[in-house]
């Protein structure tokens, strides 16, 4: 039947009385006593809705987070540091030219002028951009802002504060060993 008035009408509060009434066992008239529940657990619906929905949030948090940290914080990267090391092949690096090559934490930069090898870092002292080997006029040369570099690293011309890191290469065999000076 449908409800007609107002909810909280003085005639329907009437009715209703004062509430229902707790008898000396703590449970409403006509419900089941808190005592025949669990023991020792004041366990609320409310209070168990909370809880798991929280614990669902949590987990749903967790789940998303944990990516995105693992986006920002990169992994450790482990470099093992050698003294020397076997970067390539001889015959990638042809008379006259040039060619990049990971050495450690540095990237060296190997010239073989006449079958001569020539290493020095390939990281410009400037703003850390790459140099390049220039065959016609005998020098590195960084693109990022024109600095000039010597075979042998020393400075020629430009803003760099420091000369090129030189490093050690020589051939064994087939190989180009590199290490440091």
């Amino acid at each position: 039947m449908a409800q007609t008035g107002n909810f909280k009408s003085p005639a329907r509060m009437s009715s209703l009385g004062q509430g229902a009434e707790l008898n000396s066992a703590g449970s409403v008239s006509g419900g089941k006593p808190r005592e025949d529940g669990l023991k020792g657990v004041d366990f609320e619906r409310r209070g168990f809705l909370h809880k798991v929905v929280g614990g669902v949030g949590a987990v749903v948090a967790a789940t998303t987070l944990y990516p995105v940290v693992k986006y920002i914080i990169p992994p450790a990267r482990k470099i093992k540091i050698v003294s020397e090391l076997n970067v390539g092949k001889a015959s990638e690096v042809p008379d006259g030219k040039g060619k990049i090559y990971q050495f450690n934490e540095d990237k060296v930069i190997v010239v073989n002028k006449g079958g001569t090898l020539t290493a020095v870092s390939a990281v410009c002292t400037h703003l850390g951009c790459l140099v390049n080997w220039v065959d016609a006029d005998n020098q590195y040369f960084c693109p990022c802002h024109g600095a000039k570099y010597k075979i042998t690293g020393e400075i020629i011309s430009g803003p760099q504060p420091r000369p090129l890191k030189q490093y050690k290469a020589r051939i064994e065999g087939d190989s180009i060993i590199v290490s440091k000076a």
